[in-house]
């Protein structure tokens, strides 16, 4: 019991350092951002962090992924509302909120990293590959319930991810002229379009 209780504490400090860490990440950049910097944000000392995560790299990588973790819990809980898995995974991948835009913040400070860094570029391109699937097959599921025709889901799929990512890229710089309601006003004007275009078929 002790064991397990211990392990309950690791988890959730090593998650309240992840959470510090992308609010940070997202407030003044990765490059600025220093683990006394994180520290100070908690309220711990540097040896707290140091603790539990190695290096700066580390808790990079580990709150990179929990942006994208967090992603799909919101995917999966509009899932078990009821949300069919194509406006899901739209909803939650576009910085449609103050969190949202953190978590692209976080992704873009990634990617700006990883550039030039075999292990980073694996692991965004890895998290790309895990997005791009799961339109995939959001998007067959679609095509089962008799929408978008013969067209090919894998590019369509390909095809959204750089919609989505555009669009984000744009709403994380430029909020003002990309309100959330204009976000997935734009995004399903693309599905509609994809919708209506003749089948090749």
């Amino acid at each position: 019991m002790g064991r397990r209780s211990e392990q309950g504490r690791t988890e959730q400090r090593r998650a309240e350092l992840i959470e510090v860490t992308a609010r940070e990440i997202a407030r003044v950049g990765l490059e600025r951002v220093t683990l006394r910097d994180i520290a100070r944000a908690g309220g711990w000392t540097t040896g707290i962090v140091s603790h539990y995560f190695v290096d700066k790299r580390e808790l990079m990588i580990a709150t990179f992924r929990s942006r994208a973790d967090r992603a799909r819990e919101r995917i999966d809980a509009a899932v078990s509302a009821g949300t069919a898995a194509l406006p899901a995974i739209v909803e939650a991948a576009l910085p449609l909120d103050a969190e949202r835009v953190a978590s692209w913040k976080v992704w873009l400070a990634f990617w700006g990293v990883a550039i030039g860094d075999q292990e980073l570029s694996a692991i965004q391109l890895e998290r790309h590959r895990t997005f791009a699937a799961a339109i995939e097959a959001a998007f067959r599921a679609e095509q089962d319930a008799g929408r978008f025709g013969g067209a090919d889901a894998g590019r369509e799929a390909l095809r959204l991810v750089a919609v989505l990512d555009g669009i984000a890229l744009q709403a994380v710089f430029e909020p003002e002229r990309w309100p959330a309601e204009e976000q997935l006003a734009m995004v399903r004007a693309h599905l509609t379009q994809l919708e209506l275009a003749p089948s090749d078929d």
